[in-house]
C-alpha cells in the first residue's frame, strides 16, 4: 500500500471511529433501578469504607469535540492528547494509556498484571471521574469489546461483551440500559457505585470494564477475612482430632 492509499485509509477508519462515538453517545440508555443494600455477610468489628475508583482519560477538547461532535471532551486538567494521536496509539498499542481505572496495570515486584481492588463484605465503591469524557463501570463475565464499533477490533476486542453492548438487527451496536451493573459516570462527576457482599458485587473476584474503552478494565476482590479465618481455625481444629 503507497502513502496516499495507506493516509486515505487511516482517514476512512478514524471518520468511521468518530461518527460511531458521536452516535453511541447520543443514545446513551437512562438510569436504572437502584441496588439493593442488603449486604450477605460482614466483618465483625471492622466498619465499612469506602474506596474510589477513578476514572482517567486524557482526551483534547478541541480535537474530540472536533471529531466526534461538541460536548464529547470537557475542558480540565486531564489532559491534552488530540484525538489523532488517540486514534494512532489505539492503532499501535491496542490501548490509549492516558484512558484508565486507577492505574490500570499493577507492576509491583517486578510483575505486569491487571489492577485489583480488595474489598471487604460492606465497602463501598465511589465512582469519580476525573476525565473530560463519560466512561462507564460495568460488570462482565468476561473482558470483551464495547458498544462502539470501531474500537473493538483495533484494541483486541472483536467480540464486544454482552453486557455492554446489544447487537441490533442492522449489525450496529447499541449501549445496554444503564443499571447497578452498569453505571454510567459523566466527565467531572462522583458518584456512589456497588457494595461489598450483595447481589451486584458479590463475595469473591468480578471483572469490570469501560463499555466506551474496552481496555479500561479492573478486577475487584470481596473476601470476608473474619470468615476465612474463622474457616481455617476450624479445619487446623479438625485436623488436631
Amino acid at each position: 500500500m503507497n502513502d496516499r492509499n495507506f493516509h486515505e485509509s487511516t482517514k476512512r477508519r478514524m471518520k468511521w471511529l468518530a461518527i460511531c462515538m458521536g452516535t453511541a453517545m447520543l443514545i446513551r440508555p437512562s438510569p436504572g433501578v437502584a441496588q439493593s443494600n442488603t449486604v450477605q455477610s460482614s466483618d465483625k468489628g471492622t466498619a465499612p469504607q469506602t474506596k474510589t475508583v477513578r476514572m482517567w482519560d486524557a482526551c483534547d477538547p478541541v480535537s474530540f469535540d472536533a471529531a466526534v461532535k461538541p460536548g464529547t471532551c470537557l475542558a480540565g486538567h486531564h489532559g491534552q492528547t488530540n484525538f489523532l494521536d488517540f486514534f494512532n496509539e489505539l492503532q499501535l498499542d491496542g490501548i490509549a494509556g492516558g484512558w484508565r481505572f486507577n492505574p490500570l496495570l499493577n507492576t509491583s515486584a517486578d510483575t505486569l498484571k491487571l489492577a485489583q481492588l480488595e474489598l471487604k463484605p460492606g465497602d463501598r465503591i465511589s465512582l469519580q471521574n476525573i476525565g473530560g469524557e463519560t466512561h462507564t463501570f460495568t460488570k462482565v463475565e468476561k473482558f470483551g469489546g464495547g458498544f462502539v464499533a470501531p474500537l473493538n477490533p483495533i484494541t483486541g476486542n472483536p467480540k464486544p461483551a454482552p453486557e455492554c453492548a446489544q447487537v441490533l438487527p442492522d449489525g450496529s451496536l447499541a449501549p445496554q440500559p444503564e443499571t447497578d451493573t452498569n453505571q454510567f459516570v459523566e466527565a467531572g462527576v462522583t458518584e456512589l457505585g456497588p457494595i461489598a457482599g450483595t447481589s451486584v458485587l458479590p463475595a469473591g473476584v468480578t471483572h469490570w470494564q469501560c463499555c466506551l474503552h474496552p481496555w479500561m478494565r479492573m478486577n475487584v476482590a470481596v473476601r470476608d477475612h473474619e470468615h476465612e479465618l474463622d474457616q481455617e481455625h476450624e479445619h487446623e481444629h479438625e485436623h488436631q482430632h
